[in-house]
């Protein structure tokens, strides 16, 4: 009987792990093609010495779509500072000559999974934070 009854335990977690993962794999994959436009374009534009943008939509990052069902928000410093809650569409994201990344807060969507990042205005680089739930 025990040993059934840890079967039955073992067995309820994976399946609550393997529906919960699906859309965190696919947020994933979104957040990938997002850091890697921005790298790619960060060091265009320090290579280069001249700006470079990478246009933003609710779909994809310079051209390269989401999976399925993956939806971003772009919040802007401007956003924030107004209260504004905006989805921009072809938003021109800028990365100057000298390498500094206009610094944005991202949110991913996948069904009820949610993924929230803000990109650093120095090294571009991404820290996680707790999403918002608007």
């Amino acid at each position: 009987m025990l040993a059934v009854g840890i079967g039955v335990v073992f067995m309820g977690g994976a399946v609550v792990f393997l529906t919960s993962t699906g859309g965190d794999k696919d947020l994933a994959k979104a957040r990938k093609i997002l850091e890697d436009q921005a790298g790619q374009a960060r060091e265009k534009a320090l290579s280069s010495g001249r700006e470079q943008r990478v246009k933003l939509n609710p779909g994809n990052a310079g051209g390269k779509s989401f999976p399925e069902g993956v939806s971003m928000e772009v919040i802007t410093p401007q956003d924030l500072a107004l209260g504004r809650r905006v989805n921009h569409v072809d938003y021109p994201w800028l990365f100057t000559g000298s390498g500094l990344v206009e610094p944005i807060k991202v949110r991913l969507r996948h069904d009820d999974n949610v993924e929230q990042f803000s990109f650093g205005a120095l090294t571009g680089e991404t820290t996680t934070e707790t999403p918002d739930r608007r």
